[in-house]
């Protein structure tokens, strides 16, 4: 009897190899801010589902999920002082030259409290990820100068971290009622998608999964950062025998019509892979 061969998809990897710039969350990877983050990989069939499996891995993509959810009731507009003070320090930076940019600035500025503000939290990687996303979605809504002056920029940025400070409670609050939920809703999603088009983890922390992914690549890609995929393929009686290993392609912003085919492939080989196993194994006469 012939044993019927199979195709496994052991692994991809998406290596950021240049730092984001700071700015806003990557709309097409679910808003998920890349600043910091990095080995990122696509994962599949059984090592996708031992990351699915791994607790705290969605506190960051569930924070940037709920801000725009829990921002239909928390409103609150940035506090005077705060944006007075702030304006003042900055404004005193451009004049001894400098150089604030809204978009590079605000989301430190927001940030720079939480480590004392989540330190007597009950979960302080959730709310360390709740801080992050809000501040990285009113910072996102507030800096929309691209040439403007250094004073305009301080406006923004400033605008942007108060009015973030202003809502902190009310999103944390929100969040918690939510977080569980989420997490669960994500997981469900990630084990749904690793015998298809898996899911994409930085750092070990979900991102998104599933048809997404080539999207979200593409849109680093336009963002300037160089991407290198990898993919190796085992082939052989029941797995065993024989490999097929791709090399490592590299791609610049000018190639991003090429960066699907890898993903394509993987997908294509996933879906094969998991309808070979619903068919039983045929004979050889």
């Amino acid at each position: 009897m012939r044993r019927a061969m199979f195709l496994g998809v052991s692994a991809v990897t998406v290596c950021l190899t240049a730092a984001l710039p700071a700015s806003a969350g990557v709309e097409a990877c679910g808003n998920i801010r890349f600043e910091g983050l990095s080995n990122c990989e696509v994962r599949l069939t059984a090592e996708c589902s031992a990351g699915c499996s791994e607790l705290g891995i969605y506190k960051t993509a569930c924070a940037t999920r709920l801000v725009p959810v829990c921002k239909t009731n928390c409103t609150l507009s940035a506090d005077a002082t705060c944006t007075d003070q702030c304006t003042t320090q900055c404004t005193s930076d451009c004049d001894r030259g400098i150089n604030v940019i809204c978009s590079h600035n605000c989301f430190v500025e927001c940030t720079a409290g939480r480590e004392a503000g989540c330190s007597d939290a009950a979960d302080v990687a959730q709310c360390g990820a709740t801080w992050d996303a809000n501040c990285d979605s009113e910072c996102d809504a507030q800096c929309v100068t691209v040439d403007g002056g250094c004073y305009q920029h301080c406006i923004e940025c400033c605008g942007g971290s108060c009015t973030a400070e202003a809502n902190m409670d009310c999103q944390t609050t929100c969040q918690d009622e939510e977080f569980e939920q989420c997490e669960h809703d994500l997981r469900v999603k990630c084990d749904a998608s690793c015998s298809g088009d898996g899911a994409l983890f930085c750092d070990g922390k979900y991102i998104l999964s599933g048809s997404e992914i080539p999207a979200c690549v593409n849109a680093l890609l336009e963002r300037g950062v160089s991407v290198e995929a990898e993919a190796q393929v085992s082939i052989g009686p029941e797995g065993i025998d024989g490999s097929l290993s791709g090399g490592m392609c590299a791609y610049s912003p000018g190639s991003r019509a090429a960066l699907a085919a890898p993903f394509a492939a993987v997908a294509a080989a996933a879906g094969w892979l998991a309808r070979r196993r619903r068919r039983p194994s045929r004979a050889s006469r």
